[in-house]
């Protein structure tokens, strides 16, 4: 699957655009689940989140429910899973091919900024932080189901590019995580002690496309 053109358009805040590779997708009862659950956890934080009110908010048995779903905590790691696929965190290294090496930045530069800056990341990254230190199996869970995977994802970018000759490192695992650090600068702090309002999309898009820039000026190959 190629980028299209609107690839760089941000995604509503709390109901952004499904990106997950249509083969992917789970049936209806589980899209049923997974919203109930996400639902929950940014009303109520992951503490509140219990098989019972899932099966209720879902409209669906307990059966059909746990079928699925086996636990709170697979139930919990699906939900931040499926969040990220729906921004757009999962996808092939070898997905952005067709396209020159700043878009492929931009492109998932843009996608990275519109997960982490979203409200409903914060808001779980905040009742994530808040609940660690009572039950630490929680930060375990999220990093696992979120941060991890998007890791992986990101590192496997960065290695083919580098196996490409587009981008000149030793190191491309380490390059992909300090191209993920960089996109957590700005407000990103701000935010999630809530001290900021969220910026507007052409500030997103000025503030990706500023450390793409700089970014490049260290890893591009010599001419």
């Amino acid at each position: 699957m190629q980028p299209t053109a609107n690839a760089l358009t941000p995604p509503s805040e709390f109901e952004p655009p499904d990106s997950r590779p249509a083969d992917s997708k789970p049936d209806a009862k589980a899209e049923q689940i997974l919203a109930a659950s996400r639902e929950i956890i940014l009303e109520m934080g992951y503490a509140a989140l219990s098989m019972d009110l899932v099966a209720q908010r879902a409209r669906v048995s307990k059966t059909t429910l746990y079928t699925r779903f086996p636990s709170k905590e697979e139930l919990f790691s699906a939900t931040i899973t499926d969040e990220c696929d729906r921004r757009g965190m999962r996808f092939q290294p070898d997905e952005f091919d067709a396209l020159p090496l700043r878009d492929i930045l931009l492109v998932i530069g843009r996608r990275f900024v519109d997960l982490l800056w979203s409200d409903a990341a914060i808001r779980v990254h905040q009742s994530v932080l808040g609940e660690a230190a009572r039950q630490p199996e929680i930060a375990r869970l999220f990093f696992q189901a979120g941060p991890e995977k998007g890791m992986a994802a990101f590192v496997a970018l960065f290695q083919r590019l580098a196996e490409r000759g587009l981008i000149r490192t030793e190191d491309p695992s380490f390059v992909a995580l300090q191209f993920m650090a960089a996109m957590q600068g700005g407000p990103y702090c701000a935010l999630v002690m809530g001290q900021c309002p969220l910026p507007p999309e052409e500030e997103r898009g000025a503030f990706v496309a500023r450390v793409v820039d700089l970014f490049l000026r260290g890893i591009a190959p010599s001419s």
